[in-house]
């Protein structure tokens, strides 16, 4: 059986990306598209892999664009109520500033559930190149196995 290995280990659990489901999608997409068919079998069985991750990557996609809003609204929601507080008694500078002192963990999340989509989408980008690079190397391979022309 085909053993997968990830070249890059580090970029197989984005920051941010929670729940195990998406990670492992992820990582598993990350496997794929450093794999390399060595035989029309191992062609087809990729192929395969290939489609079906890429069906399950927008709901996966979803998921991560919800938390990355849910994320932003817990920022602006800490650092407005910070900026309403702080500006009785400071200038809109001094406001802003403390504000944004206050809501810093709050944007780091924010900052992170964003690398995570952009990692997700990045890496959807990559299957698909992938996909098309395969079929296109698969259609020439069964084209020399039917000989050039077609059917017989």
């Amino acid at each position: 059986m085909t053993h997968f290995t990830d070249e890059n280990p580090t970029v197989t659990s984005p920051a941010g990306a929670e729940g195990g489901a998406t990670v492992d999608v992820l990582t598993r997409g990350g496997e794929l598209i450093h794999f390399v068919p060595a035989n029309p079998a191992e062609m087809e069985y990729l192929i395969n892999e290939l489609t079906t991750l890429i069906e399950q990557m927008p709901a996966k996609m979803l998921e991560l664009n919800e938390r990355r809003y849910e994320c932003e609204r817990a920022w602006s929601r800490r650092r407005n109520t910070a900026l309403a507080q702080h500006a009785k008694n400071n200038t809109v500078t001094v406001a802003r500033a403390l504000a944004d002192v206050e809501a810093l963990t709050e944007m780091e999340d924010l900052h992170n559930a964003k690398a995570a989509w952009h990692y997700a989408d990045d890496t959807l980008k990559a299957l698909t190149s992938k996909l098309y690079g395969m079929l296109n190397v698969n259609k020439g391979v069964q084209a020399a196995y039917n000989g050039y022309g077609g059917r017989r």
